[in-house]
């Protein structure tokens, strides 16, 4: 039986751990074309707050979410845990 808690514990470290230099050698490793030479901090920062940023996010927990619901979380859990409205889910 899937543990809720501890799901919920990975998931939130997972997405409050990632470090701004991680977030920026995945970025600059998958979408090399978003990288622009000598970023700073508050380029940076500014990039964080994009709606691109964001929606990477966002569809980063979509893409777990049906992985939590075969594993047997209710709908509800998954949206709860992901922080996700549910009509995301459903649709």
């Amino acid at each position: 039986m899937l543990d809720i808690k501890k799901c919920q514990e990975i998931l939130e470290h997972h997405f409050a751990t990632v470090t701004r230099e991680e977030f920026l050698a995945n970025l600059e490793n998958f979408c090399p074309e978003f990288m622009a030479p000598g970023i700073d901090d508050a380029e940076s920062a500014k990039f964080q707050n994009t709606e691109l940023y964001q929606q990477a996010k966002q569809e980063s927990k979509l893409e777990i979410a049906p992985k939590l619901l075969k594993k047997g979380l209710s709908i509800q859990e998954v949206a709860a845990i992901l922080e996700l409205d549910i009509q995301l889910l459903v649709e």
